[in-house]
C-alpha cells in the first residue's frame, strides 16, 4: 500500500463550514491511500465521498474500485473484471470528490 498526496483539481466552499474538493491521483497498488491535508486541500476532515471514478488505465486488470475514508485519508481498493484484486497499474489514475469540513 502506498501513500499518495492527492492533487486538488477543484475546490469550492459551501455555506457553513463545508467545502467540496476533487482530487486526482495515480494508484499503484491493490489497496492504496490518498492523503489530504488541511494546508493543501483546505479541509480538516472528510464528511462524505460524493463520487469516485477511474480516469486512466482502465482494462480487464483494473476496472472497478471501492473508496473509503478515515480522517483525511482515502483508501482506494481496485479490482479486476472478475472481482479479484488488481495486479496491473500502468498509467492508472483516479478522481475522487469529497465534502470536507473547514
Amino acid at each position: 500500500m502506498g501513500a499518495i498526496t492527492g492533487t486538488e483539481i477543484f475546490g469550492s466552499e459551501l455555506a457553513g463550514k463545508y467545502k467540496i474538493v476533487t482530487v486526482t491521483a495515480p494508484v499503484a497498488a491493490t489497496s492504496d491511500t490518498i492523503t489530504l491535508t488541511a494546508a493543501t486541500h483546505g479541509i480538516t476532515a472528510i464528511t462524505a465521498i460524493l463520487g469516485a471514478v477511474l480516469t486512466a488505465g482502465v482494462d480487464a486488470d483494473y476496472c472497478a474500485m471501492q473508496v473509503s475514508f478515515s480522517g483525511l485519508v482515502l483508501t482506494v481498493v481496485t479490482l479486476q473484471a472478475d472481482g479479484a484484486a488488481s495486479d496491473e497499474f500502468t498509467g492508472t489514475t483516479v478522481s475522487i470528490t469529497v465534502v470536507g469540513t473547514l
